[in-house]
Parts: structure tokens; C-alpha cells; sequence
């Protein structure tokens, strides 16, 4: 079977290489919710930067003043930009990207359901927002007792367990393995205290799908949710979706100069520097298997078409209740404490919804990202409102659906257009910083090449690699770095191969301070799957301490909430306060 699924995934990409050559784009002759000016500079922006493809698929209400269609009759649009894959197919209305966390929506609304048809749990006890997540999942423990003993649904699908992201223990594991993995990590804050992201929130929501109702969560939102919707193309199977012809490619860049990159924006240039574009290449898709492991959480792959629906739905529930979509973006934490922007409001948390003001105007949204895929969903209740942006760019992916979706809610609600692209690249590239070598630094500690343990994070395999002056050159790809690390001895790598991060170099820097420097890399394909060379990039930085008996990892390794303080570096009680701790075996 595993031969024959090989055979018709290639199949599939040869037959849509040679038929899918126009793309289903909407024609400018024609009435459009979005001005033909406005799509003219989206795609030129796209160009500009070297994205590949973008599909955005919008929404209008037959009561806002910007819909297109008949009377009472909903405008559903689909606008597509570049090209889907690495053989040059154009994007269309049916090419299909990953949403990553845009996902989350689903997991919270399928738990919303439960709850409204009075689903009974094993106790005999109806399920509620406050049930505790212990009296449904024998495998739930945290290291805090009391956070783990009184643990509820809104808790989980709100981000207020206390615990950080802790992304770097994912590797393909079942969302059984991944819950059971939390006790072992470490709180960055008290339970209720502040907001944090964290994707094992909702691993554990599906499989609370999955354990009361005793069939995939998948199959529960395919039934529910997606059929009823009419979103056919929708999935949460990465292989079916390879099948189907219509998948994207991921698409990235090594050794982005983001002071390059910076400086062309900074003199509004029309060309940016080759220095900033740097050499883009596909690594196909962010995981080899159906990628139904992250299904609760990222898991979803759909169409610009079915977005669009999919937007539709949340603005006019005809399927799901009304009181659910209302309790969805009812929000519960603060995101941050200041906004980003002078034209936004202050981020706050519901059950995988974020909500703002924009210019003064209620926003719901939400974003998300896995190698290679960024998407961004945004309604504007009070307008009827709402489109949701998809894009194959790893690097700039980020930027351009923040640029593009406050582009296109600057035109809808007949605002004065802003320089979004200038602002945000001002806030998105930013140099990482390192202190100055210390002129006689102290020795390390001997004998570092080895192997560290956690019990969430596995293994770690130290190797020292020899680097050049100006670039560490490791055995798997030249990374070019954009801050100097000021090394002052060696340097180790280890291969771990998650989903976020698969290398971590270690630089030495003085006595047992090393930097550390998460990498993610990929093998470059071409058009016939040859393997053309590495596609290598910077992920995060931060401070180790290597000692004698493990390493202490610090600067946000565990990924805090923006609210939530960060860990301080200590030489003398590593092990108690780092926020992960690698015990050498």
C-alpha cells in the first residue's frame, strides 16, 4: 500500500504539472470585492520579495457595502497570486496550503459541540467548559500539582495553563505521547497567571474528541464541521492531499541578510538586495507522513475555495450554533500588554481566536505556521467581513500576511492607506544581539562531546565540528550567521530532527557560557525529487551553560508568553532554573 500511495502522489504531480497551467484568478473586467489597484500591489509586493504563491479566499455579506453578488446573496471570492509548487503550476482557487494553527479553531469548536449535545463522560458527569482535563485523560500531569489537578476545558483552549511552548519536544510523536511528555517540563509562570501559547493544549483537545466519542478526531470535524459546510477539498491527511494534485510546496531561503533586507526597505527601494532574496528552494512539505499527528493543532490543509466557505460559516453560522462562534471569541487572557502597532488594540485570547481593534474597529483573527506555510484568517463582524490568506513562503510569510490582510481591511473599511510593509519589516527584522567577547575568556569545561538527556526532549548528541573565521561551516550546510557569535573555542552540534528545529550549534563564549543557535534544515528538491543541496536557516538563539554533569538551556527556549518574565542565566543552581535542563549520560 505504501508503494502504491508513492506512485500515485507522483502521478498526481506529473498529470498537474502538465493540466494546471492557468490559474483560476478572478478577472479584473469583472465586479471584485477588493479594487484592482489593491490586487496590482499585492502581487507586486509578492514579486518584490520572491514569494511564491498566495491564495486568499474573502467572504462579504449581502448587508455589507462591499459585496459583489445579487441581493441577499453572500460574495464568496477567491484570489490567487504566483506559482503553487517547484514545477511552476500557477496558484488557483483548488491548490491547497496548510493553515498550521488556524487549525485550532476547529479542535475548539468540535469541543463546543460536545459540550452543547450533552456528551456524557465515563463518570456519568455531562461534559462541560470546566470539566477537568484529569477526569478525561488518565495520561494528563504537570509538574505544578495543583494547575494539573484543576485544569479545565476554557484553561486548555485559552492558553492559561502556565507552561510555555516547549515546541522543541515535537518530532512526529501521537498526541498521547506529547501530553504525557508535559510533566516533565517546567512552568515558565502560575497557573492562570498569564497567557502562553502552547500547541500541547490542544493535542489534548483532540484527543478528548477522540477518547469520548471513540473515533478520529479527523473523521469528527469531517462529519460535523467540513461536509455539512460543503468545504470538500478540505483535509487533515497531508498525503491525501499530495494525491489530489492541488498541494503546495514549502518554499525557503539560507543565510537571509536581514540588515540587507532592512536597509532596502528603510530607502523604499523597488528591488531588494540578492543578499536579502538569497537563494530560495523547496523542501516539499513540512513532514513526509499524513501529518494526522498535529491534526487538533495544524494539522488542517484546504483550498482558497473552501476558505472563503470557511469564512462565510463563522460570519453566518448556518451549521454551527451561534452561541459557539460567540463563545469562541469570547476572550479570556491578555495576549500582550502594549500593541504593536499604534493603529491596534490590545490582543486578547479566546478559544484559538485572537481579538483586537484595527483603526478603532473590532477584529477576530488568528494566524499560523509550520515550515514553509504561513496563513492568516481575519472577519470584521460589524461589516460582514472576513477573508483568510494562505502563502508558501517561509521566510517572509510572516510579513506578507500582516502586510497584505491590514492592505486589504485599509480598502474595506475606506481608510487612508498606511505603509504596512514598511512598519512591520521595521518590527520583523532585527538583528539577534550578542554581548562582546571577553578578551581573556576562561576555559570550558572538558569533555562536552557526548550525550545529554531529557525525558520530553530525548536525546542530544554533541558533536565538535571545526568552523572558519567568518562562518561556521558545519557537516550538513554552510550557515552563514547575520550577528557575530564571538566565538572563543569550539563549537558542538547536535542533530535532534523535530518538526521546528532539527540542529543546535553551541559556541563557546567564556567559562561554561556557550550561545546556542537552533537551525532548521532541509534537503533541496527539484522538479523530479533530486536531491539539489540543503536549505538551511536560523530559527532562535539564546545562552547555554554546559557543566560537567548536563546543560542548562536559557533565553526563551521554552518559548514564554510575551507578559511572562524572562529567565535569568545562573552559573551557580543551573539545574534548578533553567528551563530545560539536558542531564549528560
Amino acid at each position: 500500500m505504501i508503494h502504491l500511495l508513492t506512485i500515485l502522489a507522483h502521478l498526481a504531480c506529473v498529470i498537474a504539472a502538465i493540466t494546471s497551467q492557468q490559474p483560476l484568478q478572478t478577472n479584473s473586467n469583472e465586479p471584485s470585492i477588493l479594487s484592482s489597484s489593491l490586487r496590482e500591489r499585492i502581487d507586486t509586493l509578492r514579486e518584490k520579495w520572491g514569494v511564491k504563491g498566495i491564495s486568499i479566499g474573502l467572504a462579504a455579506s449581502p448587508n455589507s457595502t462591499i459585496h459583489t453578488s445579487g441581493k441577499d446573496k453572500w460574495t464568496l471570492e477567491t484570489m490567487s497570486f504566483g506559482e503553487a509548487d517547484r514545477y511552476g503550476n500557477k496558484v488557483d482557487g483548488d491548490t491547497m496550503f496548510a493553515i498550521a494553527s488556524n487549525s485550532k479553531l476547529f479542535t475548539a469548536l468540535s469541543i463546543g459541540l460536545l459540550v452543547e449535545n450533552n456528551t456524557v463522560l465515563p463518570n456519568g458527569e455531562r461534559l462541560e467548559w470546566s470539566s477537568k482535563v484529569k477526569d478525561i485523560l488518565p495520561e494528563w500531569k504537570l509538574k505544578d500539582r495543583y494547575a494539573s489537578d484543576h485544569m479545565d476545558l476554557i484553561d486548555l483552549a485559552s492558553m492559561r495553563s502556565g507552561m510555555p511552548r516547549h515546541d522543541y519536544i515535537h518530532g512526529g510523536e501521537s498526541p498521547a505521547q506529547v501530553i504525557s511528555f508535559m510533566r516533565h517540563l517546567n512552568p515558565s509562570t502560575e497557573f492562570r497567571q498569564n497567557w502562553q501559547y502552547n500547541n500541547h493544549h490542544y493535542f489534548a483537545l483532540a484527543l478528548i474528541v477522540e477518547r469520548l466519542l471513540q473515533i478520529p478526531f479527523q473523521d469528527y470535524v469531517k462529519l460535523h464541521i467540513l461536509d455539512p459546510i460543503g468545504m470538500s477539498s478540505t483535509t487533515h491527511n497531508s498525503t491525501e492531499a499530495l494525491i489530489s494534485g492541488h498541494r503546495s510546496d514549502s518554499f525557503t531561503r539560507t543565510g537571509v541578510n536581514v540588515t540587507a533586507c532592512w536597509e532596502g526597505i528603510d530607502r523604499r527601494v523597488d528591488k531588494l538586495a540578492a543578499s536579502c532574496l538569497t537563494e530560495q528552494g523547496t523542501f516539499g512539505w513540512w513532514t513526509a507522513s499524513d501529518g494526522l499527528f498535529e491534526a487538533g493543532v495544524g494539522g488542517v490543509v484546504t483550498s482558497g475555495k473552501d476558505m472563503a466557505k470557511w469564512v462565510k460559516e463563522l460570519l453566518h453560522p448556518t451549521v454551527l450554533p451561534h452561541s459557539l462562534v460567540d463563545k469562541v471569541t469570547t476572550t479570556h487572557t491578555v495576549m500582550s500588554g502594549t500593541a504593536d502597532h499604534l493603529e491596534y488594540g490590545v490582543f486578547t485570547y479566546g478559544l484559538a481566536q485572537w481579538v483586537y481593534t484595527y483603526r478603532g474597529h473590532a477584529v477576530h483573527t488568528h494566524t499560523g505556521s509550520v515550515p514553509g506555510q504561513h496563513s492568516r484568517m481575519l472577519r470584521i463582524p460589524s461589516l460582514g467581513f472576513g477573508f483568510m490568506i494562505a502563502i508558501n513562503d517561509d521566510n517572509f510569510g510572516t510579513l506578507f500576511q500582516e502586510t497584505i490582510a491590514n492592505m486589504i481591511v485599509d480598502e474595506v473599511l475606506n481608510l487612508d492607506p498606511l505603509d504596512w510593509e514598511y512598519k512591520i519589516a521595521k518590527q520583523m527584522f532585527k538583528i539577534p544581539l550578542y554581548p562582546d567577547a571577553p578578551e581573556d575568556p576562561k576555559p570550558h569545561v572538558e569533555h562536552i562531546e557526548g550525550i545529554y538527556h531529557h525525558a520530553s526532549y530525548g536525546e542530544v548528541n554533541l558533536v565538535e565540528v571545526h568552523i572558519p573565521e567568518s562562518k561556521i561551516d558545519l557537516p550538513f550546510s554552510d550557515l552563514t550567521l547575520n550577528a557575530p557569535l564571538n566565538i572563543t573555542g569550539p563549537v558542538f552540534v547536535a542533530e535532534i530532527d523535530k518538526i521546528f528545529v532539527t540542529h543546535l550549534v553551541f559556541t563557546h563564549f567564556d567559562g561554561p557560557l556557550f550561545n546556542w543557535t537552533g537551525v532548521y534544515v532541509a534537503d533541496k528538491l527539484g522538479k523530479h525529487d533530486k536531491v539539489l543541496g540543503k536549505l538551511t536557516q536560523v530559527v532562535q538563539v539564546g545562552t547555554a551553560v554546559i557543566l560537567d554533569d548536563g546543560i542548562g538551556m536559557f533565553g526563551n527556549w521554552w518559548g514564554k508568553g510575551s507578559t511572562v518574565e524572562s529567565s535569568k542565566v545562573n552559573l551557580t543552581q543551573t539545574k534548578k532554573h533553567a528551563e530545560v535542563w539536558f542531564e549528560k549520560r
